[in-house]
């Protein structure tokens, strides 16, 4: 039973994960907004507990996308989270030479809905965090998370 409670929970992260990663392919790309909120979802990905290999993707992701958005600091933080992992030695130094580059200027241009340094758990509806403290419900038949707010019509969306 346990290990069936532990393939579920797998399994809620990858599918919460893989379907933020379509919502933020299906984005426009148009305007500053649209494009801060891609890189939000980037993040929270890297937030979702994928295996070690899978993670590095999403950080290869993350990565590439505040760099380009000239959110250094941040990016920097997702480099150093791919270096610790162990990647292939190739991937290692390109992080690195975008690490030192981050470094020199350690700014983030857009202000972002994402704070690294607070827990946060990702509702299940809209992909926006919820950190610790917030009011969220659980939805037990599929085990997620959801804001308050959005609760209503989610609860009707899975019956």
């Amino acid at each position: 039973m346990n290990e069936a409670i532990q393939l579920m929970g797998i399994c809620r992260e990858y599918i919460l994960g893989l379907e933020m990663e379509l919502a933020r392919k299906e984005l426009p790309r148009r305007t500053v907004d649209d494009q801060v909120r891609i890189c939000e979802l980037a993040a929270y990905f890297t937030h979702c507990n994928l295996q070690p290999m899978h993670l590095m993707l999403t950080l290869r992701t993350a990565v590439s996308l505040f760099y380009k958005m000239k959110n250094f600091k941040t990016a920097a933080s997702f480099a150093r989270r791919l270096i610790d992992l162990g990647p292939k030695p190739d991937i290692a130094t390109q992080m690195r030479k975008i690490l030192a580059a981050c470094e020199k200027n350690p700014t983030d241009e857009h202000k972002l809905q994402y704070d690294q340094h607070n827990p946060f758990v990702l509702c299940a509806k809209s992909y926006q965090p919820i950190y610790r403290g917030k009011r969220s419900n659980d939805v037990r038949y599929v085990r997620s998370t959801i804001r308050q707010k959005t609760r209503a019509r989610f609860v009707l969306f899975v019956r």
